[in-house]
């Protein structure tokens, strides 16, 4: 193993600063970023030339309308580096290879409807047909976005509904590549790469689907363990006359009657025709989603008032075909039961997500931004 010692460490820290700020800022010039970090012009001058070897970073020249020779400032290398995000879902397969812009330069998806195959194998062809695409010096890494129960720190998957994954360390599996690699769970990915957006510091984000999951921001920072936080889909609902089995073995969690999977037994429709009947006003179909509405807020205000939070966001294919209709439901639960001296403001809807660019937007923000988590 590698010693690091005090000056490597420095010179590090010192260059991955530097990193933060030219992608941060885009076009920034040598004396900014003295003036921003304190550091002598003789260091940014011998990491800056570090960086430009390295293909991360490149010189452009800003158009001066004084006289004079245009100054070159520094922006990162969009023709140089690239990530890979990774979708692993019930429904499809998705693998995109991205540039630090979020321009797609190629993509490959699996659809799982037909034939489940065997995800781990599928993945990896999809992986390799995508990095055949580009340098494997390009690529940065690989953010993975999967549906289930993840330790993203070890990469092993711990619950995975009808994926086959239930076990299987996805880290471990990919290292051959030779690729960094960041894994999350589905809510949790999309709660990373919302962040800041949002301009708010305790906020929660649901997803409904053919499971129910949520991720939480609190106090800026997204809340994680090593397994079950924000599974929202396992919260019992005490207000059910019959509570049904669900598969983690207890009686009359929120997934047994608020996912899409509840949502068709129950009404004896797929997904499409459910939709097209509850749009229609059938009585029967608006009745079922009067019930969905009130058992997720049930413990939803709980929570609000609980933690505190200023927002909540839903997300998921049952947002996304019911529409605003079905939300501004829950919302009016909401606000008829939260206290008036509550921090929270509203509700809000994350719509037609697409989660590869999410998955490798979020490589580059691990690479540039939260260095600090790695040292």
């Amino acid at each position: 193993m590698i010693k690091v010692t005090s000056p490597d460490l420095m010179k590090i820290n010192n260059k991955k600063q530097i990193l933060e700020l030219i992608y941060s800022e885009k076009n920034i010039y040598r004396a900014q970023i003295a003036e921003m970090t304190n550091m002598s012009n003789q260091t940014i001058t011998n990491l800056v030339k570090e960086l430009l070897n390295e293909g991360i970073v490149k010189e452009v020249t800003i158009e001066n309308k004084s006289k004079g020779r245009n100054p070159m400032a520094l922006s990162i290398n969009n023709e140089n580096i690239c990530s890979i995000g990774v979708e692993v879902s019930v429904e499809k397969i998705n693998v995109g290879l991205f540039d630090v812009d979020g321009d797609m330069l190629v993509d490959r998806t699996y659809k799982r409807q037909d034939d489940i195959g065997n995800v781990l194998d599928i993945v990896k062809d999809l992986l390799e047909q995508v990095i055949s695409y580009a340098d494997k010096k390009r690529i940065l890494g690989i953010g993975i976005s999967i549906e289930g129960i993840i330790n993203s720190l070890s990469g092993l998957v711990i619950k995975s509904k009808n994926l086959g994954l239930d076990g299987v360390n996805i880290l471990k599996e990919l290292e051959y590549l030779g690729i960094p690699v960041l894994i999350k769970n589905d809510v949790n990915m999309l709660a990373e790469t919302d962040y800041g957006k949002q301009l708010l510091n305790n906020y929660m984000l649901i997803k409904l689907d053919s499971g129910i999951g949520a991720a939480l921001v609190l106090d800026g920072s997204l809340l994680k363990s090593s397994q079950t936080v924000g599974e929202f889909g396992h919260v019992r609902i005490h207000s059910i006359d019959e509570p049904k089995q669900c598969e983690c073995g207890q009686k009359g969690c929120l997934t047994t009657e608020a996912s899409i999977t509840a949502i068709e037994k129950k009404s004896g429709l797929f997904l499409e025709s459910f939709v097209e009947q509850y749009k229609s006003g059938d009585s029967r179909i608006r009745a079922i989603i009067e019930d969905v509405s009130r058992y997720i807020c049930e413990p939803l205000i709980n929570i609000i008032t609980l933690l505190d939070l200023e927002r909540v966001i839903f997300t998921g294919k049952l947002v996304n075909s019911l529409g605003d209709e079905f939300i501004d439901s829950i919302s009016q639960y909401i606000d008829r039961s939260i206290n008036s001296f509550s921090s929270y403001k509203d509700l809000k809807i994350l719509k037609n997500v697409n989660v590869i660019e999410r998955c490798a937007g979020y490589v580059f923000y691990d690479y540039f931004l939260n260095w600090r988590e790695h040292l």
